[in-house]
């Protein structure tokens, strides 16, 4: 028996509706109806995932799997509570269980478990799919970002930059036209960030001689708390799943 037929036995909702002639008792059944039926949405994957116990038993497999036995100690509260808490809300395949998991195996391993920071679990339950796998890439190699930006010579000023390459493999993302927010969303979190790289190339007209625009030369890559969050929770394989269109 689930939690949503316990409700049917808690509110009988049938017997409010019996009595028609009452309209404050039928307005109370309709809506403690409406409130199962939002229940039933809102909650279903909580009921769900409380009836997926090889679920948790898969996990734990892939846990021990990361750690030899005689390397295994207790793991913290502090990091196990967290991990625990955020693989509910995952999918089993997606890179976000992944990073969950190796933080838990860090917690566990004996050898690495100074690797285990208690802000990693966190920073993961706020992550994206595309950002975490936008970490996959950085852990591996920085990235060449190129803008330019026109210069007004009325106000003296430059105009808007526009981006003119990008060496990240946006068609790896779900949202490629979220790369801009995913980057200000990972530099919050000092996970990674794009920074210039050497000065602004001004760009001249040949005929006046006069500023007409800049060139910037840039480099997406982690930032050194980054650095650390990789390490401890970013695979080093990729698994096709976690691609768009894989």
């Amino acid at each position: 028996m689930n939690w949503l037929e316990d409700i049917g036995k808690v509110v009988p909702i049938a017997e409010a509706y019996r009595d028609v002639a009452q309209p404050a008792a039928r307005e109370v059944g309709e809506a403690l109806g409406n409130a199962a039926k939002v229940a039933r949405f809102a909650l279903a994957p909580v009921d769900y995932l409380a009836a997926q116990h090889q679920r948790w038993k898969r996990y734990l497999e892939r846990v021990a799997e990361k750690v030899p036995e005689e390397r295994r100690v207790k793991a913290h509260p502090q990091l196990a509570g967290p991990v625990f808490a955020g693989l509910q809300y995952v999918e089993e395949t997606s890179i976000n269980a992944e990073l969950f998991l190796n933080l838990l195996a860090r917690a566990i391993d004996r050898e690495r478990v100074s690797e285990a920071h208690p802000a990693f679990a966190q920073l993961i339950t706020q992550l994206s799919p595309d950002e975490a796998l936008i970490l996959f890439h950085l852990k591996r190699r920085p990235f060449s970002f190129r803008q330019h930006a026109m210069f007004r010579q009325e106000s003296s000023t430059f105009g808007p930059r526009t981006t003119t390459h990008n060496e990240f493999p946006l068609s790896e993302l779900v949202f490629p036209g979220n790369f801009g927010l995913y980057m200000d969303h990972l530099h919050s979190l000092n996970l990674a960030g794009i920074w210039q790289d050497g000065n602004q190339e001004p760009i001249m007209d040949d005929a006046t001689s006069r500023q007409t625009g800049v060139n910037i030369k840039s480099v997406i890559a982690l930032e050194s708390f980054g650095k650390m969050f990789a390490q401890s929770c970013v695979p080093d394989d990729l698994n096709p799943h976690w691609v768009q269109g894989a």
